[in-house]
């Protein structure tokens, strides 16, 4: 049972939808017979027709045999000529990330073939499948630029150059980018128009899921509800996520700082398959500088404050409608009117110390002192935070209560955001590659041989990754054939690893730490859950109480010293946190990280390295325009199958 926000119903403007037709399962809904043309096009004699079947009515009691050839269904293959050449330009540069010259090669070969047949060119060199590609208009927004510098006091002499520097920041229009996710109609039936609160109808208990189910959405609705002009609307919370990845290591310093963006409306699963739902809308500047002004206060304090300005310019486009409602067509075919706001900023704790404008080491969402941070503490807010720079210098600021006072964030000049609030949870730093890799693992390694000694706590560690590594080949375990020695660890090893660590270590540690690590699992699995009931949360808070009775045996040993880590101490809010935003997977740096793929790294790997930036927009735009035109193409029911086809225009 689903209880929606009564003010925020999302009522339609209009209904200019088309009517869908139901399809067959595994049966192609159009099909080339053996006498078409090269193109897919369909011969003008058909002696033979293959009626198309599709269900009508009410379930599927129905179905109708369609003529194949006269569907009344649109052929516009534009900017394309042809299928074959729609499908020849995505092979090439999406699927085979193709190099120009290779591009150019091959057409020449296949053009020189096509020759002795008469037959006409697909394309005649990779400039033109690129001009083709350009001149979509679909999933068309174009990258703009702005540029920065630094404009306060300088010395008289010896000027760093940081402050003389000027900073690209690359981006598209957010509204424009929200505009295209909207109207998908990919996401039409997985996308909630209004916030909700679901309950189990037998028990009447709370269960989250997805993002608009949380406490946080239904919040907003009431603040923006308070506005009689709103009531009706569709309230779309834009939720961001950046993290600095780099590219090759061996070529030099080729760090990038991509900005994604995604929205609450769109389902957690939808996100997290990466169905066009997070999307590439800005490269942030990096300032570098040499080792002598890096550690300056002032280069530390343009830094991030060039990152909070970058992050305001870029989503000022968005203001207008946090206040004032504005009409958008969604993919169902609706136009409705929509209320945008600030929503959940996916990052990890070095991002959101930098977001928070709090010093390295405290919490970004309670004021518990960074000595004891397990202990009780209020929630920060943007309006303590202001009382209190108003209040105390910056030093006490910093000293008392973490805060860097003389920093703007960048939601300041946005209504209803507080940054504090929009920190989101993220389950890939904070808990399998922090809390489990940096801490436990490490832990290990460290009381073995405070106990044993190096040289035996080193044929221990042996034992354990010779017990790793002889894990029996099963569905859903990963194999270690050299234990758990990794050059460099990824999220995948480490959530791979966590599933055969436990028996690993069996026998060759106490109880107690055996324990922590099951109470850490358990913690795991049920905060990756799809479905969180009440009955989760509960389970979730005793798995917190019994990690933290049992991981008393580290410092008892002389192990650790304290535990007042800030990733570690993360898994305190979890709880909270799940009730505001929904189950915490639709939520996770995992998403932009496996996002860095496909927008930074692969496109990079297609650059000639000359520049690599201003190519790498222009890879990004063409791969958006092609999966645009992919799914348009697929909702006009225009692919289906193409092999046929394809192998006669090889051949002939």
């Amino acid at each position: 049972m689903n209880v929606y926000h009564p003010v925020l119903p999302s009522i339609n403007v209009s209904v200019p939808t088309e009517q869908r037709q139901a399809s067959l399962p595994d049966e192609e809904e159009y099909q080339f017979l053996p006498d078409d043309d090269d193109h897919g096009n369909p011969p003008t004699d058909s002696p033979n027709l293959n009626p198309l079947a599709e269900f009508v009515g009410p379930g599927d009691k129905y179905y109708r045999n369609y003529h194949p050839h006269l569907t009344g269904r649109p052929g516009d293959w534009s900017p394309y000529s042809s299928r074959l050449e729609f499908e020849l330009a995505d092979f090439l540069f999406t699927r085979s990330q193709m190099s120009a010259g290779n591009i150019n090669e091959l057409l020449s070969l296949w053009n020189a073939a096509l020759s002795g047949t008469h037959g006409k060119p697909i394309f005649r060199d990779s400039a033109e499948m690129y001009k083709t590609i350009d001149s979509t208009p679909l999933g068309d927004v174009k990258w703009e630029n702005f540029h920065t510098s630094y404009t306060g006091e300088r010395p008289t002499e010896n000027v760093p150059p940081w402050m003389t520097d000027t900073y690209d920041i690359w981006f598209r229009d957010p509204k424009e980018v929200v505009r295209n996710i909207l109207s998908e109609p990919d996401f039409s039936d997985d996308m909630d128009y209004r916030p909700f609160r679901e309950y189990e109808s037998a028990t009447d208990g709370r269960q989250w899921e997805d993002f608009m189910s949380g406490d946080w959405a239904w919040k907003q609705a009431d603040i923006i509800s308070r506005d009689p002009t709103t009531h009706g609307s569709t309230f779309v919370p834009i939720i961001l996520g950046s993290d600095k990845t780099t590219v090759s290591v061996a070529t030099g310093q080729n760090d990038y700082y991509p900005l994604y963006l995604s929205i609450g409306n769109i389902r957690n699963k939808v996100r997290r398959a990466h169905r066009h739902g997070v999307v590439l809308i800005a490269f942030l500047a990096i300032p570098h500088m040499d080792k002598e002004h890096a550690s300056t206060d002032a280069f530390r304090h343009f830094r991030r404050q060039l990152f909070h300005a970058s992050l305001a310019y870029i989503l000022h486009n968005l203001k207008p409608a946090m206040s004032k409602p504005v009409v958008m067509r969604f993919g169902d075919g609706h136009y409705r009117h929509v209320v945008f706001g600030l929503g959940p900023y996916i990052a990890d704790y070095e991002e959101q110390v930098l977001l928070a404008c709090i010093v390295r080491g405290w919490c970004v969402k309670c004021l518990a002192m960074r000595q004891d941070l397990d202990s009780d503490a209020l929630y920060r807010s943007c309006e303590h935070a202001e009382a209190l720079i108003e209040e105390f210098d910056l030093k006490n600021l910093q000293d008392e209560y973490g805060i860097v006072g003389n920093l703007i964030p960048f939601t300041s000049g946005f209504p209803r955001a507080d940054i504090y609030e929009l920190i989101a949870p993220n389950i890939l730093h904070q808990i399998i590659k922090g809390t489990f890799k940096d801490h436990l693992v490490e832990w290990v390694e460290s009381y073995l041989k405070s106990v044993h000694g190096t040289t035996k706590a080193n044929a221990i560690l042996d034992d354990i990754d010779w017990r790793i590594a002889a894990i029996a080949p099963f569905t859903g375990l990963r194999r270690f054939p050299e234990g758990r020695h990794f050059k460099q660890w990824t999220g995948n090893d480490s959530k791979a690893l966590m599933k055969v660590y436990l028996p690993a270590i069996e026998g060759h540690v106490p109880t107690g730490i055996v324990r922590t690590f099951r109470a850490l699992l358990e913690f795991t699995y049920l905060v990756h859950r799809n479905v969180i009931t009440e009955e989760t949360l509960i389970a979730i808070q005793d798995t917190i109480n019994r990690f933290h009775e049992h991981r008393e045996i580290f410092r008892q040993s002389g192990t650790v010293q304290t535990f007042s880590l800030p990733r570690q101490h993360a898994m305190k809010h979890y709880p909270d946190l799940i009730r505001l935003f929904g189950a915490p997977n639709g939520l996770c740096t995992s998403i932009t990280e496996s996002k860095h793929i496909d927008a930074v790294k692969d496109p990079y790997r297609q650059t000639n390295r000359n520049k690599p930036l201003c190519q790498m927009l222009v890879i990004n735009q063409r791969l958006d325009k092609l999966a645009a035109s992919r799914r348009d193409f697929n909702r006009r029911r225009m692919l289906g199958q193409f092999n046929r086809v394809f192998e006669r225009s090889l051949l002939y």
